[in-house]
């Protein structure tokens, strides 16, 4: 199927990926991505984000049905965030730029709310740094159990080469993802465990971000909803776990 796409008053027809019987919104907004080229300016224009010719926002639950029920066209803009631990951190006194903050100022109402401000910054820093140090990590697990992989190395070859990745091989590297998941953590993996191979995933390969969705990485591993290319892969496998526990589980009978 053919979807009109409009971006900055330029109109294309994008083709709608289908997975099983289901439109693909994940895999729509990578191709409306490649199309516009918009990978550049992903990193300085904001989240992008899909809205029907009335204006009204898209999201990926609903897009399957749109399309069914006869929505064919499609407007792309861009949502700002505002920096604003950035803002807050700019404003902030230096406390050494003046003489006067050597001095008691414990009394003035001025003072104090510069103090509350300097520790509320000071702890959003410390956050911030701890989220960067999560996505480092998770990165770095990602990419190890890809590179000891012999399948891995068509992976990133693939990547580098086109800035995205085949469905084979997006399912390769969910299916080498998941295997190690498992070995590690068992067969029902933690929450927290999925997310970090999801968020993984979209640091190492960044083109593999999704602009449309809340941290970029949902369409492998959504916490709220328990979806995602990989929650999708470890529910296989639980289920044929499921199956050949109970196959060994059946108690053999021989004829006599």
């Amino acid at each position: 199927m053919l979807a009109k796409v409009e971006y900055a008053g330029v109109q294309k027809y994008i083709k709608v990926p289908q997975n099983d019987e289901n439109f693909d919104f994940f895999n729509f907004t990578q191709e409306v991505i490649q199309k516009f080229s918009l990978q550049a300016l992903l990193q300085t224009e904001g989240e992008l984000r899909l809205h029907d010719e009335s204006g009204t926002e898209i999201d990926a639950d609903v897009f399957d049905e749109l399309l069914k029920s006869g929505v064919r066209n499609f407007k792309v803009g861009y949502h700002q965030q505002q920096a604003t631990e950035e803002s807050e951190s700019s404003v902030l006194p230096d406390p050494s730029a003046s003489p006067a903050s050597t001095t008691d100022t414990s009394a003035s109402p001025a003072s104090s709310r510069s103090d509350s401000t300097i520790i509320l910054a000071s702890t959003k820093n410390r956050k911030r740094g701890l989220r960067e140090l999560d996505r480092d990590e998770a990165r770095q697990k990602v990419e190890t159990v890809l590179r000891s992989n012999p399948k891995g190395e068509e992976i990133f070859k693939e990547y580098d080469k086109t800035k995205s990745l085949s469905d084979a091989a997006r399912r390769q590297m969910v299916n080498i993802l998941v295997a190690e998941m498992t070995d590690s953590y068992g067969r029902v993996p933690p929450t927290s465990v999925r997310a970090s191979y999801a968020q993984g995933i979209v640091t190492l390969f960044p083109y593999l971000q999704d602009p449309f969705s809340k941290n970029g990485y949902e369409h492998y591993y959504d916490v709220e909803a328990n979806t995602g290319y990989l929650a999708w892969r470890l529910k296989t496998v639980q289920r044929n776990s499921c199956h050949d526990s109970q196959k060994r589980s059946r108690p053999q009978f021989q004829d006599d």
